[in-house]
Formats: C-alpha cells, sequence, structure tokens
C-alpha cells in the first residue's frame, strides 16, 4: 500500500480520512459556518491546518481569522447593550428616585 492510499484495495478498510474539500462550495460553506456558528469555525479551521495541502491551510487560516473577527464583533456588540441597557435603567432609576 502506499502513503496515498486512504483505502486498503483487498479489503476496501479505511486506512485514513479522506482530506476536506476544497471547493468552491465547500470553501464557501466553511466561510459561512465560520461566520454564523464562531467556535465551530475554530475546529473546522484546525481541521483544515493539518492537510498537508498549501489551499486546505489557506483556507483553514481563513476559517480562524473570521472566526475570530465574528466573536471580537459579537463580544462588542453585547458589551455596547449591556452598557446601554445599564444606562436606560440608571436613568429610569434616577426618574423613579425623584418622583
Amino acid at each position: 500500500m502506499r502513503s496515498t492510499d486512504y483505502f486498503c484495495f483487498n479489503c476496501g478498510k479505511n486506512l485514513k480520512p479522506k482530506p476536506p474539500s476544497t471547493s468552491n462550495t465547500e470553501q464557501l460553506i466553511v466561510y459561512l459556518k465560520s461566520i454564523f456558528l464562531a467556535p465551530y469555525g475554530i475546529i473546522l479551521g484546525i481541521r483544515y491546518l493539518r492537510q498537508e495541502e498549501s489551499k486546505s491551510k489557506i483556507v483553514g487560516v481563513t476559517a480562524i481569522i473570521l472566526t475570530l473577527i465574528t466573536i471580537l464583533i459579537i463580544t462588542k456588540l453585547a458589551s455596547d447593550l449591556m452598557s446601554n441597557i445599564n444606562d436606560q435603567v440608571n436613568i429610569q432609576r434616577q426618574q423613579f428616585e425623584d418622583f
């Protein structure tokens, strides 16, 4: 058996997992998962980074970067929302105390 074989010629047993696809459609799916399922994008990125092809490594790095950017944006939006809610509650509390 060669090191590039994925299945045994005699019995058909899976020798090693098939590498993830790097087609344009699959890349789009990976990138969308990285954005909308943010923590999962890191797992996908690592899966692609473990491959030997440079195209797979680029897809992996891009997925991880998109995931990190998404996490940062969501964290910033959540922080701003909490700050806004806190300000509104304080204004309401002040109005209630003045009443």
